[in-house]
């Protein structure tokens, strides 16, 4: 797992003061990887490079960067939107005017935009990085537009303009859409970033790179409690079988509560049976229409079997929790000596659902996982957390744009439940952990997609597994699966299961 920080500097200022490493060496390595992502844009070097500079340090790398690749390329030019306020920032355009490089006040762009050649251009943002906060004023704003709209390769130093350090932006174009560099590639500099993994920033980081800064990032990072975790596949854990004299019951009897979509139902049991669980059946409730058409795979039950060794509740189950099905199976669940549940759906509606979450946290033995998309995340703080001031005054857009802030204050309350919070970048909260998943694809936005995940965790739970390894292995398949489709829109939940990578093969 890769290490994120909300604030890198403060490995960085831990850095230069232990290993006695002044600001230039860091800046020096910054312009270094900024120089290689521009020169592998054309290996015969036969391009353009325009650099957005700010005031700050950011721009200091971009200065930098120009005065390491002034006559390699066709031709390089500056863009300065203020004068240099720190020292190494000033001292780095004073060399890049000696060496005669073009430095333009920004005011002079309206002049200068109509030269640029599109396919033959580099473009460097530099402006701002980690210190953005609020939004641009006119003169940024028409140059990010500008340059966002042209086929120009686009390059982010550190973050991209606009985005601020926890991922929020707050700018917005002429059309009204939120607005900040989209880069095509953003090289962060000394550790990653939680901005960088915001559902809004998705659209504009483009390939992340992690620079160096003049020690190797195990060094950087070293005695600095990363904030949370990026998921590589190396973290995940597969439910290889082992050993070769087994039967059915060794890998668990997964129950999936039915309700009124019983279509829910049977694709989160087609799931877990793929991810390797024994048996799989389909619980009648009340709830549930006598009549569906099922996997035949799948068996029906009238109750919970005897030996239950994972739960899934709410896929498919509808909002009515008033009847005696729902109370028989919470107290189903609480009379479990290991309660191993996943909730799902339409359970984050549930009037109960506080004393339920209390009352498993507080069971050491219990292994619970919750799998909310977004408005049903600001349905589970609301009820499981009415007390806590930041959710109370906050809407639920605030927190929907906020998630990773939200999910840290329910992974506090809550350190026994395991919140998987899903969205365009997935947060997994476990105990005091906090993990990020990026690659899933926009192929998952379609019905059924929860379905898959929740059954995909409910099989591995009945496999043994932990909570916290189980959301791991479920949200990294799934993402790894989405990204298999031609085209993203052909996705389906039965043919997102059949491409899910059971095998560390490469085939």
């Amino acid at each position: 797992m890769r290490s994120i920080y909300i604030d890198s500097s403060v490995p960085e200022n831990e850095t230069k003061k232990t290993y006695n490493f002044p600001e230039f060496i860091m800046m020096e390595n910054a312009a270094v990887a900024l120089e290689n992502a521009v020169m592998s844009f054309n290996s015969d070097f036969d391009f353009n490079v325009i650099i957005l500079c700010g005031s700050g340090n950011n721009g200091g790398d971009g200065y930098a960067l120009a005065r390491r690749i002034y006559g390699k390329v066709n031709d390089v030019v500056v863009y300065s939107f203020n004068e240099p306020k720190t020292t190494e920032a000033i001292i780095q355009k004073k060399m890049v005017q000696s060496l005669g490089v073009k430095i333009e006040d920004a005011n002079f762009f309206e002049e200068q935009r109509i030269s640029i050649k599109s396919n033959k251009t580099v473009i460097v943002d530099c402006i701002y990085g980690t210190g953005f906060h609020g939004k641009f004023n006119e003169q940024v704003s028409e140059y990010i537009s500008f340059f966002n709209n042209q086929n120009c390769f686009r390059l982010a130093c550190d973050i991209p303009s606009g985005i601020d350090k926890n991922g929020n932006i707050e700018s917005k174009d002429n059309n009204g859409k939120i607005l900040a560099f989209s880069a095509h590639k953003t090289v962060t500099m000394g550790a990653l970033k939680v901005a960088l993994f915001s559902d809004k920033a998705k659209d504009f980081v483009g390939i992340i790179e992690t620079a160096d800064l003049g020690v190797a990032g195990s060094v950087f990072e070293s005695g600095n409690i990363p904030d949370c975790y990026l998921i590589e596949e190396k973290d995940v854990k597969l439910p290889v079988r082992e050993k070769k004299s087994a039967h059915k019951g060794n890998f668990g009897h997964t129950a999936i509560v039915l309700g009124e979509k019983q279509g829910a139902g049977i694709i989160a049991g087609t799931a877990a049976l793929r991810i390797g669980t024994g048996l799989v059946s389909l619980v009648e409730t009340e709830n549930s229409s006598q009549q569906f058409m099922m996997n035949p795979e799948l068996m029906i039950a009238k109750s919970f079997p005897e030996k239950t060794s994972a739960i899934l509740l709410g896929s498919g189950f509808g909002r009515d929790f008033s009847g005696n099905a729902f109370s028989k199976i919470t107290e189903y669940i609480f009379s479990m000596q290991m309660p191993a549940v996943v909730f799902d759906a339409d359970f984050f509606y549930c009037e109960r659902i506080a004393d339920i979450i209390i009352k498993l946290n507080g069971n050491k033995n219990s292994k619970v996982i919750l799998t909310p998309h977004p408005k049903e995340f600001v349905q589970l703080l609301k009820k499981t957390m009415p007390d806590e001031k930041r959710i109370a005054d906050s809407d639920e857009k605030t927190i929907i744009e906020n998630r990773f802030e939200f999910a840290c204050l329910f992974a506090k309350r809550f350190p026994n439940i395991t919140l998987i919070s899903k969205g365009a970048n997935t947060i997994i909260c476990s105990g005091k952990e906090i993990y990020i998943y990026d690659n899933g694809s926009v192929a998952l936005a379609k019905a059924g997609s929860g379905d898959v995940l929740a059954g995909l965790c409910t099989g591995l739970l009945s496999q043994g597994y932990s909570q916290k390894d189980a959301a791991i292995a479920a949200v990294w398949l799934q993402g790894k699966a989405s990204q298999q489709f031609a085209f993203n829109y052909e996705c389906t939940p039965l043919t997102l299961i059949e491409k899910l990578k059971l095998s560390n093969s490469n085939d």
